[in-house]
């Protein structure tokens, strides 16, 4: 995907191999030390990382950069390793409210360290690197009228609109509940569902045989929204996903009332993402083990039910929005780039004296 949007974006694209380490291969049970299955796909992950790093070092002495900024993800590891190797310094940005495995590491080179949450969230991060920018957001997402979503999905402006999103590739967890829950919900709302590439093949076979049913006029399914997201934000009363930054960061944006499903098995960060925001009101979060249809559709009509409720949830996710976060980013990357060149440009008066 990212090859995709960055393309795009007219900006060149080097790839490179890189690894993911899996964690779960302990167990806590007595009986099981550790899970064979996960060894073999860790030790080739550790080799890709390797060669990764080769990679990484022939395009930065190709590139010669003043600084690297790094995303966080396995994949940013070998280029981390080998701009430490290099001697280039450089910034990582961690989106997340809980640290991943790849910036903990390289958070010990790294010349700063920007967080998209407060500074107090980042407790394993030394404080004098840390610098609170938030969490840039593209810029379709703001700016957008309700009406103009309303009009290119082909709404009622009379009814309700829900946007479910379960991330690009989809939470099957999140589209069966939908899936059993709506025709309670299209009874009194619009759908906008994100069921993500992995899922709109199963999605569509199962409304082909659901086509009679009432208001299924009002479902909208989609595999991926990339260029529209910004119009299903804008024409959402209520958003419902996972607890990943992209979800929070376009809720918050736009100050929508929020209802956070955390993948508890397999993302730890994201269960504490939603921690964060829940203790400060700003989100309602429930849990996907024990969701059913009929507890979904009752936390949807509480909130779309009470307008007070509405208002202190927009009021409250909006206070997370940081709308100069992308600028600030920017300026703190080039900051430490100037540095170095400017360290570069200085006479070497030692050599003289």
């Amino acid at each position: 995907m990212e090859a995709k949007i960055v393309a795009a974006a007219g900006l060149a694209f080097a790839p490179i191999a890189a690894g993911k380490f899996r964690r779960n291969h302990f167990d806590s049970g007595m009986a099981k030390i550790f899970n064979v299955a996960t060894l073999g796909p860790n030790a080739r992950d550790s080799l890709k990382t390797v060669q990764g790093v080769g990679q990484s070092l022939r395009i930065l002495r190709s590139f010669k950069p003043d600084v690297v900024f790094l995303k966080g993800g396995f994949v940013c590891l070998p280029v981390g390793i080998a701009a430490k190797m290099l001697g280039i310094p450089f910034v990582i940005h961690e989106s997340d409210a809980t640290p991943g495995l790849t910036n903990r590491v390289l958070s010990r080179w790294a010349t700063k360290i920007a967080v998209g949450f407060p500074a107090k969230s980042y407790r394993l991060f030394e404080p004098a690197k840390v610098v609170y920018v938030g969490n840039p957001v593209r810029s379709d997402i703001a700016g957008v009228h309700r009406l103009e979503g309303i009009a290119h999905f082909k709404l009622t402006e009379s009814l309700p609109v829900v946007l479910v999103t379960g991330g690009s590739q989809g939470a099957a967890q999140i589209n069966n509940v939908v899936l059993a829950a709506l025709p309670e919900l299209l009874a009194k709302y619009q759908l906008i569902h994100q069921a993500g590439e992995g899922e709109i093949g199963r999605i569509n076979f199962e409304l082909s045989r659901r086509r009679k049913e009432p208001h299924m006029d009002r479902y909208h399914p989609y595999g991926f929204l990339m260029a529209d997201m910004g119009l299903a934000l804008a024409a959402a009363d209520l958003v419902i996903g996972r607890a990943g930054v992209n979800t929070i960061n376009d809720s918050a944006a736009l100050g929508k009332p929020t209802i956070l499903i955390p993948n508890y098995e397999m993302a730890g960060h994201q269960v504490e993402n939603a921690r964060v925001l829940s203790r400060q009101g700003a989100v309602r979060v429930l849990d996907g083990a024990r969701l059913t249809a009929g507890g979904l559709v009752a936390e949807i009509d509480h909130i779309l039910g009470d307008e007070a409720e509405q208002t202190r949830l927009s009021a409250a996710i909006g206070a997370f929005s940081r709308p100069t976060a992308a600028a600030d980013l920017a300026r703190l990357v080039l900051q430490v780039g100037q540095q170095v060149g400017s360290s570069k440009q200085k006479p070497n008066t030692e050599s003289r004296a």
